[in-house]
């Protein structure tokens, strides 16, 4: 996938007062950078809140290094590639579901409209890969990208990959994006796509499958979420947790009476835990707290070896599609996306990271049937 284009003069665009303040408070800009930023310029305070961080540094002038450190962590957050996948089950294993979406592609996907200020830099366009794979993949300019304090424009590359399962009964769609416009608009094509199968009679259902929040309880979440870890193979193994993080389900009834735990109770309904914390640490491995929280995310290092390319890759595993504000985390679905990777040589950058969503996805798999055929 080609990378993001911008159009950005740093040194001509520098902002400070309200213009600093409207972007510090965006969801461009995490309160880790803007904490960060403070103990650059030697200012500490105990508190990583914007309500506390965003007027002390609203207040300061930035130099053009500062202003662009900051600006450029935004762009390559919101850049970066994630993935998400579902899937369809074919109504039979013999099925063609090729060649009816590469002939009928165009009609398909006629009438997914873009939001105001959006555009195609270039249409979707759907091509068969050397190994069979179907990819379709588009372009999407968005215009006026935040007008509250510049304009600028931004061009966001995506793409859908679509194969067939080892098991020949599925189809696995892949779908890659660098923006939410771009997940929205993956979201749009596979309905589509869906839509268009079923009326084919070529899957069962319209609606692709994909694991929900809901298909756990609190314990069999925690279960499957450890499974993420039992990768052992000479390609891929895993090596440590990372960060997780835990919601308090306050239907769950009242924590029990343990000072390793009680200290919860009514003080905290969300927290962040690094993986080499060992004071928090045992959330994750005393099963008789399970049934009081949800984990809905965590972060695996894992080590790879593919031929001569070998490193760590740190993958985040989450719950997203979250579209409330409480702890309601019902219709959200587990997607993954590699967040840090060891340095590559160019070339095999691509390849690599094929490689390791692979191998993700057999380990995802594996982990939901053991918990499934546990139940």
């Amino acid at each position: 996938m080609q990378s993001y284009a911008k159009q950005f003069d740093f040194d001509k665009a520098i902002l400070w007062g309200d213009h600093l303040r409207i972007l510090l408070n965006s969801d461009l800009i995490s309160p880790g950078e803007i904490t960060e930023t403070l103990k650059e310029k030697g200012i500490f305070i105990g508190s990583s809140e914007k309500a506390d961080t965003v007027p002390l540094l609203s207040a300061c002038l930035l130099t053009p290094d500062e202003f662009s450190k900051l600006i450029e962590k935004s762009f390559v957050r919101e850049s970066g590639q994630k993935y998400s996948s579902s899937s369809f089950q074919l109504s039979s294993s013999s099925m063609d579901w090729k060649t009816p979406l590469i002939d009928d592609f165009s009609s398909v996907i006629d009438g997914i409209q873009l939001d105001d200020g959006r555009e195609f830099a270039s249409s979707p366009t759907l091509t068969v890969e050397p190994n069979g794979e179907l990819k379709i993949t588009y372009t999407v300019r968005v215009l006026d990208f935040s007008k509250d304090w510049i304009q600028q424009e931004l061009v966001y590359p995506a793409e859908i990959r679509l194969k067939e399962s080892s098991s020949g009964f599925k189809i696995e769609v892949d779908r890659y994006r660098t923006s939410k416009d771009t997940d929205h608009l993956n979201e749009k094509i596979t309905k589509a796509i869906g839509k268009f199968y079923k009326s084919q009679n070529i899957t069962v259902d319209e609606k692709p499958f994909s694991i929900k929040f809901e298909d756990f309880d609190n314990i069999d979440r925690i279960r499957f979420f450890l499974q993420l870890t039992s990768a052992s193979d000479a390609e891929f193994t895993y090596k440590e947790v990372g960060d997780f993080e835990i919601i308090r389900d306050q239907e769950a009834g009242a924590l029990p009476k343990d000072p390793q735990i009680e200290w919860m109770e009514g003080r905290v309904s969300k927290i962040n835990v690094n993986g080499k914390d060992l004071g928090k640490v045992f959330l994750l491995h005393e099963p008789k707290y399970y049934p009081f929280y949800f984990l809905i995310k965590m972060t695996v290092i894992y080590t790879f070896k593919f031929g001569t390319n070998t490193g760590d890759c740190g993958i985040e595993f989450l719950f997203s599609g979250k579209s409330t504000k409480d702890n309601d985390y019902s219709g959200t679905s587990f997607n993954f996306s590699i967040e840090k990777l060891s340095r590559l040589e160019k070339n095999s950058q691509h390849e690599v990271r094929k490689k390791i969503i692979s191998k993700v996805q057999e380990i995802r798999d594996k982990a939901f049937n053991f918990v499934s055929t546990k139940k």
